[in-house]
């Protein structure tokens, strides 16, 4: 005979379940109160045993979790624009830690849907993400700008402002009166994480929208969008006007070479250029220097050094930076491909080339190779006409964010492929000039030998949420980031800026073996 205890623990499970499936229906949730915008649907199912591969932004500690959920979907247009924009909110049906998440994009997406949510909800978060009205491919990082072209020469400046802020700020209101509804009170606090364009999406929120989010972490942030991503573009230009195709291979042995040079700057020999303002290093410096490719020796040759010091200075107009010395810039912006014969060409460049067919030429047929340097520079100033009050996000006006208790946590690593770290360092000096107490609220810390958002041979911050967390919640400003699981287990402390790691001794692979100092 069944015990009468255990029957009543099923019944109450039973009851308990039949509870939550009928709060997690589009019946039980009200349609949100979005300014400026008509909900068209919502859709809301129980999710059970969910399992998948997930990390958050900003991160290399991915692993595989099984969550369950309730996933409700809200489609809306704002009318006039004949834009349909999906947000999805993911609301754990247990172990909810009383807070809500919003997640970033990447590339030209807005959102990367359960790649960030399964993480979120894992960790107890509600949480939510946004399609921004157009659809990406499943790439790292998102290149299709396809969306943002009506026709030829007709920019959908609609779907541009959904995507440089307009969807992300309707993220956060939207995903938190769901959270509201379904669990019948608010979030205690909201958040809101991301790492490059997702980066860029949380300094805009801080500028723009400054009463939507207690904490932000804003990893990698493609700020200056409209000068970085076209002058990305130089080394490849350089490439196609003189024909100079650097293998990978030369490539990789100029940074190898750079690494060399200027790795013991900061007092240690561990392969990370660490202070790369201090290594002025140039590519001519490497010439004529051997290196293996394929078994075969060669020699690191002057017309190649040309191509590799315009991605490491950059276009030297517009005052944009090329990326550091240590960076891995076959990935971006020397992207040649090679046969087995050895005859090397442009390879896939569409980051920066996209950008410059279909957000400055507004034709996807320009013929990028053709550009005179004359036309190359039409275009950086033009997008930066076009597009810098979109996207650039680079006012350091923070004070009604300031003063409604926000904080922010910002880091970048210095070997990043894809956006120079210089433009984000220089965003915060410029917020440090207008309020030089701004680190009472927002800390920016370096990341040597961090490439775009993970990657690298430096120590990834994985924690740094939860150290937004303690400071939000518990005002304990963070003095460093805890930064872990670099390579070789090496382990070491991200210091505030302007601060720098410097070595004091002992087994490099270890955060004590470090401090901070200017």
């Amino acid at each position: 005979m069944v015990p009468v205890s255990v029957i009543f623990f099923a019944l109450g499970a039973i009851a308990t379940r039949a509870s939550t499936a009928i709060r997690c229906s589009p019946s039980s949730i009200p349609k949100p109160d979005l300014v400026g915008a008509s909900i068209l649907g919502i859709q809301a199912e129980e999710v059970h045993n969910y399992s998948a591969v997930s990390l958050a932004p900003g991160s290399n500690d991915g692993k595989k979790y099984t969550i369950d959920f309730c996933n409700v979907t809200v489609t809306y247009t704002h009318p006039g624009w004949n834009d349909t924009i999906n947000t999805q909110v993911w609301l754990p049906l247990e172990g909810w830690n009383g807070k809500f998440q919003a997640l970033g994009g990447g590339g030209y997406s807005v959102g990367f849907g359960p790649i960030y949510l399964t993480y979120a909800v894992g960790q107890g978060f509600a949480s939510a993400t946004t399609d921004g009205g157009h659809t990406v491919g499943g790439e790292a990082v998102p290149t299709d700008l396809t969306w943002s072209l009506k026709s030829r020469n007709n920019v959908d400046w609609f779907l541009f402002e959904d995507y440089a802020s307009k969807a992300t700020n309707d993220l956060g209101v939207i995903g938190k009166q769901i959270t509201k509804s379904y669990y019948r009170k608010a979030p205690k606090y909201s958040y809101f994480s991301g790492c490059s364009g997702g980066g860029r999406q949380g300094l805009m929120m801080a500028q723009e929208y400054p009463d939507v989010f207690d904490g932000i972490l804003s990893v990698a942030p493609a700020i200056n969008l409209e000068a970085f991503i076209p002058a990305g573009y130089w080394a490849a230009h350089i490439m196609n006007n003189n024909h100079i195709y650097p293998s990978p291979c030369e490539v990789q042995a100029f940074t190898k070479a750079a690494v060399k040079a200027c790795d013991q700057l900061d007092g240690v020999e561990d392969g990370i250029i660490s202070s790369p303002s201090l290594c002025n290093a140039k590519a001519s410096d490497f010439i004529g220097q051997k290196y293996k490719c394929n078994g075969v020796h060669r020699t690191l040759s002057a017309s190649s050094a040309k191509v590799i010091q315009a991605a490491w200075s950059g276009s030297g107009k517009a005052g944009w930076s090329g990326v550091n010395k240590d960076a891995a810039i076959e990935s971006y912006y020397i992207p040649t491909t090679c046969t087995n014969n050895g005859t090397c060409a442009t390879g896939d460049s569409s980051l920066f080339g996209n950008w410059i067919q279909y957000a400055i030429a507004k034709d996807p047929s320009f013929a990028l190779q053709n550009m005179t340097d004359s036309m190359f520079f039409d275009m950086l100033h033009s997008s930066i006409r076009q597009y810098g009050g979109m996207v650039g996000n680079n006012n350091p006006d923070l004070s009604k964010f300031k003063a409604n208790g926000g904080k922010i946590i910002s880091w970048h690593g210095l070997a990043d492929e894809a956006i120079p770290p210089n433009g984000t360092i220089s965003y915060y000096e410029e917020v440090l000039k207008m309020d030089p107490k701004a680190q009472d609220f927002f800390r920016f810390f370096e990341a040597p030998g961090v490439g775009h958002c993970y990657g690298g041979l430096g120590p990834i911050p994985n924690g740094a949420m939860s150290q937004l967390m303690e400071w939000v919640e518990r005002d304990h400003a963070p003095k460093t980031l805890h930064a872990t699981k670099g390579s070789n287990n090496t382990a070491r402390d991200l210091c505030p800026y302007p601060l720098r790691q410097k070595f004091v001794g002992g087994d490099s692979r270890n955060a004590t073996s470090f401090t901070c100092a200017k």
